[in-house]
C-alpha cells in the first residue's frame, strides 16, 4: 500500500502505545493489513517490548515446555497405536496429515476460525472443567491416532505440508500456543524466510495462512500483536485467492480486533461467495443481531 501520510510516526506510536481512540485504532489495524513497512514497524516494537519485559522469558520458557510435553506424548501415541492394526491406515512419510486429520476430526469444533479442508462442525457449546481438554476426551480417540500419525510424520520429515499438520494437530488437541510456533515454522519453510513478517508477505499458500490466522485467534488471552497478524494472515489469504476459510477466518480476525459492527463487511464478503452451506447459515445467525 503507497503512503499518503497516514498514520504519521506519532499515530503509529500512539497506536503502539495502546493511545489511540477506537475509531483511528481501526484505520491503523486496516492500513496494517496491506502495509508490510508499517507493519514491520509494528511487529519490531512489539517484539523489543517483549524481550524487556520480565515476563517474556517465562513466556517463552512456558512454549518451549509444552512443545517438548507435546512431542513427547505424540512419540508415545505413535508407539502404541503402529504396533496394532491401526498402522495400516497410515502412511508417516507422505504429506498427507491434514487429510488424516480432517478425516478424524470431532463432530463439533472447538476453535472460531476454520480449519482449512475440514466439513462443517457446528460450536461446542462453551464450559469449563478437565473434560474440556480434547487430550482427555474419549470421544477424541481417532483425532489422537491421527495426531500421532502426524508427529511421526514431522519427526521423519520436517517439510512445510508436514509442520502445517503438526500445527493443525496441537490447535485440534488444546495446545494452541504449540499450534502457533509449528505454522510458523511451517510459513518460514515454505517461504524461505527468517522472519515471520517478511514470510506473510512471500507467503501464496493459502490454507496454511488461513490455519495459522485460526491459531493465533484461538489464544486464550490473545495479544494485539496476535490480532494483528491473524489479520494479515487472513487478509494475505484472501487476496491470493478468495476461498470460504480465508473469508470466514478474515472476518473472525476482523470481529476481534475491532468489534462485531467493524466485521459485518467482512461476514458479508463471506456469503458473498458461500450463501447456501452450513457455514453461511452460522453466519447469518452472527449477523442477526448486528442488523
Amino acid at each position: 500500500m503507497e503512503h499518503t501520510g497516514f498514520p504519521s510516526d506519532e499515530t503509529l506510536a500512539a497506536f503502539i502505545d495502546g493511545r489511540l481512540d477506537a475509531g483511528t485504532r481501526a484505520q491503523v489495524i486496516d492500513h496494517m493489513a496491506a502495509c508490510p513497512e508499517c507493519y514491520s514497524v509494528f511487529m519490531s516494537a512489539t517484539e523489543m517490548a517483549d524481550v524487556s519485559s520480565p515476563n517474556g522469558s517465562h513466556r517463552s520458557t512456558r512454549r518451549a515446555w509444552l512443545a517438548v510435553a507435546v512431542t513427547a506424548l505424540a512419540a508415545a501415541l505413535a508407539i502404541v497405536f503402529l504396533v496394532t492394526p491401526i498402522r495400516d491406515f497410515v502412511l508417516p512419510h507422505q504429506d498427507n496429515g491434514m487429510e488424516t486429520l480432517a478425516g478424524s476430526a470431532p463432530d463439533q469444533r472447538t476453535i472460531a476460525g476454520r480449519i482449512s479442508g475440514f466439513r462443517y462442525q457446528p460450536l461446542a457449546p462453551r464450559s469449563r472443567g478437565a473434560s474440556d481438554d480434547p487430550m482427555r476426551d474419549p470421544a477424541n480417540a481417532n483425532l489422537l491416532t491421527a495426531a500421532a500419525a502426524v508427529q511421526r510424520s514431522v519427526m521423519a520429515r520436517r517439510t512445510p505440508a508436514n509442520l502445517h499438520a503438526s500445527g493443525v494437530a496441537s490447535l485440534l488437541l488444546g495446545q494452541t500456543d504449540v499450534a502457533v510456533d509449528r505454522l510458523h515454522e511451517a510459513l518460514l519453510a515454505e517461504t524461505g524466510r527468517h522472519r515471520v513478517t517478511a514470510a506473510i508477505d512471500d507467503s501464496n499458500d493459502i490454507p496454511l495462512l488461513t490455519d495459522l490466522s485460526a491459531a493465533l485467534s484461538n489464544r486464550t488471552r490473545p495479544t494485539l500483536e496476535d490480532k494483528v497478524e491473524s489479520l494479515r494472515c487472513a487478509d494475505k489469504a484472501w487476496r491470493v485467492g478468495r476461498t470460504p476459510e480465508a473469508a470466514w477466518n478474515r472476518a473472525v480476525a476482523t470481529e476481534a480486533l475491532n468489534g462485531s459492527e467493524m466485521a459485518k463487511a467482512a461476514w458479508h464478503d463471506y456469503l458473498a461467495i458461500d450463501p447456501g452451506s452450513p457455514w453461511a447459515k452460522e453466519v447469518r445467525k452472527r449477523l442477526a443481531p448486528m442488523n
